[in-house]
């Protein structure tokens, strides 16, 4: 096993785990204010955005430098650590399937970074447009991954294999993912205050973590490079 195929899946991990525990402090920060409710006490995970941290003020005006400095390492870090996660999955695949995931999933990564520094406090226009060039590739580059995984379940890595419960999960995340697209889609064309829409949002992030995670395992297992 070469030095790529044992330092990748760890990045992976370091850089979930570093997204994870900045993202806690960027909350603990956090002034306090939703979209649905301005008035909010702190940040709360069922009801704000991960965005809403790297907003510059909060909903009801208040100076939020400190936490949006947290968020927005918490997204280069997620990014980061995106890389590897669809590289050392394409690699699992192989082949064309394989090579589409790296393409995609590497364009959602560039895009997830962009979403930190383009908050809608400061252009909602852009925002969206930071947020569906992270979402649309990473769903293709899910998409192609899912169904990879799958094939090569069926055609002979077995039903309990940790490749096809990976696909599982890649299936949950892409459910999720889409669903939250297409109800973020709703909310930008019906503006309001949308209680589900962060909740979506969570648990559609917690399945790509766990995702994230399984596939670190995997590469690391078999030395994908």
């Amino acid at each position: 096993m070469g030095q790529p195929a044992r330092v990748a899946p760890a990045l992976i991990l370091v850089g979930v785990s570093s997204f994870l525990v900045l993202t806690a402090l960027a909350a603990a920060a956090y002034p306090g204010g939703t979209f649905c409710d301005a008035n909010a006490p702190g940040y709360e995970f069922w009801g704000n955005f991960f965005c809403d941290l790297t907003q510059p003020v909060t909903q009801r005006g208040v100076d939020n430098a400190r936490a949006r400095s947290l968020a927005q390492a918490s997204f280069v870090c997620f990014s980061l650590a995106l890389v590897p996660f669809w590289w050392v999955h394409g690699a699992l695949l192989g082949g064309r399937l394989g090579g589409m995931v790296r393409v995609f999933g590497l364009l959602s990564a560039a895009g997830t970074n962009l979403i930190a520094w383009l908050p809608s406090v400061v252009s909602p226009r852009l925002h969206a447009v930071s947020v569906f060039a992270a979402t649309i590739p990473g769903l293709l580059a899910t998409l192609f991954g899912v169904t990879g995984a799958f094939a090569q379940g069926n055609a002979g890595e077995g039903r309990s294999s940790p490749l096809r419960f990976s696909a599982w999960l890649g299936a949950l995340s892409l459910a999720l993912g889409s669903a939250d697209a297409a109800y973020y889609v709703y909310a930008i064309a019906v503006p309001g205050c949308h209680i589900f829409l962060p909740v979506l949002q969570k648990l559609a992030a917690l399945s790509v973590i766990g995702w994230m995670g399984t596939i670190a395992r995997v590469g690391a297992t078999r030395g994908a490079r």
